[in-house]
């Protein structure tokens, strides 16, 4: 019985005796196979190694059929040869047909004629019909993922030829730079088909960490076995891509108190931001601040070292004590120069602390009424203390009132030791009132084992919230006033309120209440819309403090141009907003169907108010009032005593005597003598005349001239001249006659 060798998926063995060719052949033949088909150097090299590189043995390769075609036993077509050089040459009288290895060197080929003289054993090859196994990478590119993302395998897929009658366990070997186990799960080096599967999968899952390590490579290599045959696609190559960046450099701040003699030494800590696989390198130098080298410290400079894995590193910077009654000083470390990272803070800032008190300091606060309970006040140490600190304190009002706006407090605030802050609650009070900014003080004095930087600190209590997002205002709270450059909304709630935009397109909307929208248009504040509905009580829209004249109907709902590149306003109705207050420019202002209640303010300004018993106050300037429909009133009312400037002339474009009122305030007209209320209770206190020139000699301090239509103040009565007096208004339609029932006064 022969001895066999496998290589590669075939048996090999020894013919029984020394023979010619044809006697080998009919040997292989009768044990199921061929004499030797070579296919490569390999293979070559492997009979080598077994059978041996001195002794001559017949081989598979003959061109008897046809002289110069050498084919194999097989059947297969010769693709690798190994002649030895200057053969074959078909040498002998009866020609060389066939041919052996180790002639005249290892595995060298010669061709032999086949008879007696040449008798040699042959290589007898069995193809056993074994699978061919194959590797291709069919996901070459895995990356570390986080736990919450997605996975990114790679994958090889092995492939087998043949029957997939049953199942079948191949052999690799792993390669590559990562390391198995450890930068991804761990593969065991054997791979099985399943029974009736053709492919067998190899996943390579990344192993998420932190490290920062660069691509790298895992390498599969099949490995031969019993049971297979290794084809020539036998490796293929996965890369995980690093998710992890190139390390970053920081360093910390370090304070401490300097002593009174000997050394300390400051403690730096470099850090890196994640691990590297490779040497990380930086360099450090020490710079005076406010500190002196080599007196307050001693200077250094240097390099440090992170080797592969290491995040951390420390810098001791040696500082000299004294005696120095002196402020706190500084110096830096800084860092510069790094191999294998960047740095994102490249400057620690020492902080030498003087052996004096520490300070304390007491922050200013502002909190809003009906949303915040209590102020907290902050106190905070300039250092922290190695024993505790005390200080006493009160509250005093300043606009704010004690026990209607805040509760008063009083008593000691102790600061534990090695602590740097505290915080005092004082409980804020709300009175459901919309009012101005208020402020009351928080007082300090006493201090113990601190010295105080300040002593008072200043509470303000406000009615308004300020936001940077979208914002509903929450209960009791009065005013909204949004803030920043964004697009963004407010919404009030069922009080009444006061709505301010920012300077970009806003959506405003007041909700029930008596609500009004603030727009001081002297700079760009955008396109807002103002969304309102018919039950949201009494509205106001205010443009006071606006410079530019101001153009706006309230009867409009597309959208209107109320200032000339600075403010555009969308109604959401036409018959929702009553009321209108202008700014300081020559201002535009129209009504609606409701009651409306216009001022012009500052400016020679346009009011018509439309349907509905409006009220028309003209304000400082000559302005053109028109109540137009319905029972109007037409205001004067100022702070003071009647000024010229403070009223101007007016045009009253449509006044009709016994339906619309002129409302004059006895605090401007201050002459009268007649009692608030409907006309006047003093009859002289009245006049009318048929011209101009008769106005000053009259008693009475209200004069109306039928001819031309101007109304007067005649301030000092029968006396010649006006006084401080002036005509004021101007009836454009001049009734023949007025009575003390078109007027009405006022406080």
């Amino acid at each position: 019985m022969p001895t066999y060798y496998e290589y590669n998926g075939s048996l090999y063995a020894l013919t029984t005796d020394i023979g010619t060719w044809q006697e080998a052949q009919a040997e292989a033949l009768s044990l199921g196979g061929n004499l030797v088909t070579i296919n490569s150097q390999a293979e070559q090299d492997w009979l080598v190694s077994t059978f041996g590189g001195t002794e001559q043995f017949w081989i598979g390769l003959t061109d008897a059929a046809i002289e110069g075609q050498f084919i194999w036993a097989s059947g297969e077509t010769s693709t690798y040869t190994n002649w030895l050089p200057g053969q074959p040459d078909n040498g002998g009288p009866t020609g060389e047909d066939y041919a052996v290895m180790n002639f005249n060197s290892r595995g060298k080929w010669n061709d032999y004629p086949s008879n007696a003289s040449f008798s040699f054993r042959g290589i007898i090859e069995i193809k056993q019909n074994l699978p061919t196994i194959t590797v291709t990478t069919t996901d070459a590119i895995a990356g570390e993922t986080l736990a919450t993302a997605t996975p990114n395998p790679g994958v090889f897929t092995l492939t087998r030829t043949g029957s997939t009658a049953s199942a079948l366990t191949v052999n690799y070997t792993i390669g590559g730079t990562a390391i198995n186990g450890t930068d991804y799960t761990f593969l065991n080096g054997t791979a099985t088909f399943a029974v009736g599967s053709s492919t067998a999968v190899i996943v390579v899952s990344p192993i998420e960490d932190v490290n920062f390590e660069g691509n790298e490579t895992v390498t599969l290599t099949l490995s031969t076995a019993t049971g297979y045959v290794v084809g020539s696609s036998n490796s293929g190559t996965v890369t995980i891509t690093d998710n992890d960046l190139q390390p970053r450099i920081s360093i910390n701040d370090v304070a401490l108190t300097e002593g009174n003699s000997g050394t300390k030494t400051a403690n730096f800590t470099v850090q890196l931001s994640n691990p590297s696989f490779q040497p990380v390198t930086v360099t450090y130098q020490t710079v005076n601040a406010t500190a002196t080298a080599n007196s307050d410290y001693i200077n250094q400079i240097g390099t440090i070292t992170f080797n592969p894995g290491e995040t951390s590193k420390t810098i001791g910077i040696v500082i000299n004590g004294d005696t120095i009654t002196e402020a706190d000083e500084t110096f830096k470390v800084l860092l510069y120069s790094p191999v294998n990272a960047t740095i994102t803070d490249a400057e620690g800032i020492g902080t030498i602390i003087n052996d004096e008190l520490p300070l304390l300091t007491v922050n200013n606060v502002t909190v809003v009424e009906g949303l915040d309970n209590n102020a907290i006040i902050t106190f905070t140490l300039s250092t922290v203390s190695n024993q505790a600190i005390n200080v006493n304190y009160s509250t005093t009002g300043v606009t704010a009132t004690a026990n209607s706006d805040f509760t008063p407090v009083s008593g000691t605030l102790t600061i534990p030791a090695n602590t740097s802050t505290a915080t005092l609650a004082i409980p804020i009070i709300n009175n459901n009132v919309n009012e101005a900014n208020e402020t009351f003080n928080l007082v300090l004095s006493n201090p113990v084992g601190v010295a105080l930087a300040n002593n008072t600190a200043v509470i303000t209590i406000t009615d308004t919230l300020q936001s940077s997002i979208t914002t509903t205002l929450p209960a009791n709270v009065e005013n909204l006033q949004l803030t920043g450059t964004a697009a963004i909304n407010g919404t009030g709630n069922t009080g009444n309120n006061i709505l301010t935009g920012n300077s970009a397109n806003n959506v405003l909307a007041g909700g029930n209440g008596n609500d009004t929208y603030r727009f001081t248009a002297t700079t760009a504040l955008g396109s807002d819309t103002i969304q309102e509905t018919t039950t949201g009580g009494i509205d106001t829209i205010n443009l006071s403090g606006t410079t530019a004249g101001a153009t706006l109907n309230l009867g409009r709902t597309t959208t209107q141009t109320v200032v000339a590149n600075n403010l555009s306003l969308t109604l959401s109705a036409g018959n929702v907003i009553e009321n209108v207050i202008g700014g300081n420019g020559a201002d535009r202002l129209t009504g609606n169907t409701l009651n409306n209640n216009l001022s012009g303010g500052l400016g020679n300004d346009n009011l018509r108010g439309g349907d509905g018993a409006d009220s028309l106050t003209g304000g400082a300037g000559n302005d053109i009032l028109a109540g137009e429909a319905g029972n109007d009133q037409f205001i004067y009312r100022t702070s003071r005593a009647f000024v010229a400037s403070d009223i101007g002339s007016d045009i009253i474009f449509d006044f009709t005597p016994g339906t619309d009122k002129i409302v004059l305030s006895k605090t401007t007209f201050n002459a009268l003598q007649s009692v608030v209320g409907n006309g006047f209770s003093q009859v002289s206190d009245f006049a009318v005349v048929d011209n101009d020139s008769l106005v000053a000699t009259q008693g009475a301090f209200i004069v109306y001239s039928s001819s031309s239509g101007n109304l007067f103040y005649n301030q000092n009565g029968i006396t010649a001249s006006l006084g401080t007096g002036a005509a004021f208004a101007n009836l454009f339609n001049t009734p023949e006659t007025l009575a003390t029932s078109d007027f009405i006064l006022v406080a």
